[in-house]
């Protein structure tokens, strides 16, 4: 730490200085007063009603949003629409939680591919307001994932059947796919962090080699299934596809293996492989 700086405070070239709040300016301050205070619950910290200027600043965990009436400055500004250039982030630790508490209609949390997952409203003045949980998954969390078993639309069923990726299944994973897949639905901020890490990495690529518009490409990891299984994740390579949804291939049916049905938790140990005295084939759970 500098000479001189304080806990929080760093050396600039101007002398020592620390991010003290940042000021917005409103031509609707009731409003956005409100929404910050009472719609949000950020709690106000100071105050002040004169003839000539009129602000609350909020305490937002620990950085201070300053609202203040423009209609009541000297020289008053001129407010052009925010756009994206200007946005606020709020860190919370649930961001499921603050979804649910928050009383305003916003889309729900989405997982993003840098780490978090996160949902966005606006204020009344059109400023976008975001509400970010990172995913930081704890230690000994990183390499496992945890699962429900739903059904799936059948889809996969014929994609595993394509001559040229059943081929390259065996040849790449070491997998003779049963056909169709083990859907699963992820469960919890920890598998999520683990999830969004492995989809950061290459992975083994499943390539149609006619391409194409229905390209049908695809990225594997290998994983074993509740320690007994080898098999493979396999993501499409598709816009919109669910964020929480896991597709698995194995050599054999996985419901029939593994005795579970919907509803039922799998547990995903990222690039494991099982040592069987006696390999499963597919037709060993037909």
């Amino acid at each position: 730490m500098p000479v001189g700086a304080q806990r929080g405070e760093i050396q600039l070239a101007f002398g020592v200085g620390r991010m003290s709040y940042v000021a917005l300016a409103t031509n609707n301050y009731e409003e956005v007063v409100a929404f910050y205070g009472h719609r949000l619950g950020f709690p106000v910290v100071e105050k002040w009603d004169r003839p000539n200027a009129r602000g609350q600043r909020f305490d937002l965990g620990g950085m201070r949003l300053e609202v203040f009436d423009n209609s009541r400055e000297r020289c008053t500004l001129e407010l052009n629409a925010p756009a994206d250039r200007f946005h606020i982030v709020v860190e919370v630790n649930d961001i499921e939680e603050a979804w649910w508490r928050i009383d305003i209609d916003a889309p729900g949390p989405k997982t993003v591919s840098w780490g978090a997952r996160l949902f966005e409203l606006h204020d009344p003045d059109g400023v976008p307001v975001t509400f970010l949980q990172w995913l930081r998954p704890s230690t000994g969390a990183r390499d496992r994932i945890y699962g429900r078993i739903e059904s799936g639309t059948g889809k996969a069923q014929h994609f595993t059947q394509l001559n040229w990726a059943r081929a390259q299944f065996t040849e790449k994973l070491g997998i003779d796919p049963y056909p169709g897949t083990l859907n699963l639905t992820i469960q919890g901020p920890d598998s999520f962090a683990a999830w969004v890490g492995l989809c950061s990495t290459p992975g083994i690529r499943i390539e149609n080699p006619d391409n194409g518009q229905r390209a049908c490409d695809a990225r594997c990891y290998r994983v074993s299934v509740d320690g007994e299984i080898d098999a493979a994740i396999v993501l499409p390579e598709i816009e919109a596809y669910p964020e929480s949804r896991i597709e698995i291939i194995a050599s054999v049916m996985l419901r029939d293996a593994l005795g579970k049905g919907d509803g039922d938790e799998v547990v995903l140990e990222l690039g494991k492989r099982v040592a069987m005295a006696e390999p499963l084939t597919r037709g060993a759970a037909r």
